[in-house]
């Protein structure tokens, strides 16, 4: 028996994500994005590098999307004609630790997991239709493609004479549309491939539930993410 289960691991994933959507403050933020952030960035940097990639030129968009909208009380920071304002840092620190959680959460899950494993056992024990389960563990097997045909996309623009890294938009959009090319067509003889195996009368699988002590601890760690402002709130007491 694996020492997580996969379920249990799915759903540490779902919870760190809605809970980066429910919490509002802070500190809160702070407290479930910084561990899972860490945790996922040891345990899934080298697998899932694009993961990391993304979040960081995520940034780039969060800082242009909260000068527009934001850019509000006094002035922070000068940057020639710019003049970034409180608003801009409260809601880049905001949205920047929701984003941190998110994807910490996501590394952890995808690292201590297997797809194969996972589909059976979201089925078993969340009882999640097959196409659902189907999928995510199709998105599960797709990031590492996603590596691969990156790295390829890359070799054939400095071949062409191009940067081998994104940094204008341009850059950007000659990189990301041969890749969604590349898997658009990718899904969808997928999808056929899937039907023409009999994908609609496969049976669900029956797995007993029995949980391992490192699942007792994700359970844990669950419950004290989730009561991580009641914990803030009686701090002041002590």
């Amino acid at each position: 028996m694996a020492k997580y289960r996969p379920s249990i691991i799915f759903l540490y994933g779902i919870v760190i994500t809605l809970l980066a959507f429910i919490y509002r403050d802070i500190y809160s933020l702070s407290l479930i994005a910084f561990p899972n952030f860490i945790v996922g960035l040891l345990l899934g940097w080298k697998r899932f590098k694009i993961l990391m990639i993304l979040f960081f030129l995520g940034f780039i968009g969060l800082f242009l999307n909260a000068y527009i909208v934001s850019n509000t009380g006094d002035v922070v920071y000068t940057l020639g004609p710019l003049a970034i304002r409180e608003g801009v840092v409260e809601a880049l620190t905001t949205i920047g630790l929701r984003l941190a959680a998110i994807t910490g959460g996501t590394m952890i899950f995808l690292s201590l997991s297997d797809p194969y494993e996972t589909i059976k056992y979201l089925e078993a024990d969340l009882h999640i239709p097959k196409g659902i389960s189907f999928s995510i563990f199709y998105a599960l097997r797709l990031l590492p493609l996603i590596q691969r045909e990156a790295r390829e996309v890359q070799n054939i623009r400095v071949e062409r004479g191009y940067r081998r890294y994104v940094i204008t938009p341009s850059d950007f959009r000659s990189f990301i549309l041969p890749l969604l090319s590349i898997f658009m067509e990718r899904a969808y003889w997928t999808g056929v491939a899937a039907e023409l195996r009999g994908f609609q009368l496969r049976r669900r699988n029956r797995i007993p539930f029995n949980l391992s002590i490192y699942d007792y601890i994700i359970i844990i760690f669950i419950l004290i993410q989730m009561s991580t402002p009641y914990i803030i709130r009686l701090l002041p007491l002590f």
